[in-house]
């Protein structure tokens, strides 16, 4: 049996078609959504226990949509928190936010690891992780959430594949 490292490598190779200039081209899915979306499509995958909380940025006019594990019917495992982001009602950022548990067995110099097989060695500041294509854009970085307890913040590792248009070098250190 392959270790999990081998079987997302594996995967995600498989998954990502060659680029114009024979550079492997970033996947546009992740965790069972595809970029073009729409909320519909995403609520059909995720089905909502209760609605998700949502905000409209004033910069790049995305509607952001919070979906935390226990507003969803059958939520993924090792995901604590999807972040859905849509402009034109299509889906134009994902953000999964990873369980403690999970944050500690995978952290995100490990998952960076793992994706600079596939995508080549990323772009880095601090522990944030970036690789892009010219369409789209793959971070891997910690996010700041409040602890379980209700009482202070903690990080967790984060994994977001958003269109190119929507990033900026900025957002790499925020």
């Amino acid at each position: 049996m392959l270790p999990r490292a081998s079987l997302l490598a594996l995967a995600l190779f498989i998954a990502a078609p060659l680029a114009a200039d024979d550079e492997i081209a970033i996947q546009r899915h992740l965790a069972d959504l595809q970029l073009g979306d729409t909320l519909e499509q995403i609520q059909l995958i995720y089905r909502p226990l209760s609605e998700w909380s949502s905000h409209k940025e004033p910069r790049g006019k995305v509607t952001r949509h919070r979906a935390q594990r226990h507003q969803i019917k059958n939520p993924p495992r090792e995901i604590d928190t999807i972040w859905m982001g849509l402009r034109r009602g299509r889906l134009v950022d994902i953000q999964l936010i990873y369980t403690a548990a999970h944050t500690r067995a995978r952290s995100v110099d490990d998952l960076a690891s793992e994706l600079s097989i596939i995508y080549g060695e990323g772009r880095r500041q601090g522990n944030r992780f970036w690789w892009t294509d010219g369409r789209t854009v793959l971070r891997v970085f910690y996010a700041e959430v409040p602890k379980e307890e209700g009482v202070g913040l903690e990080w967790r590792t984060s994994l977001q594949v958003m269109d190119e248009n929507l990033f900026t070098r900025t957002d790499s250190l925020l």
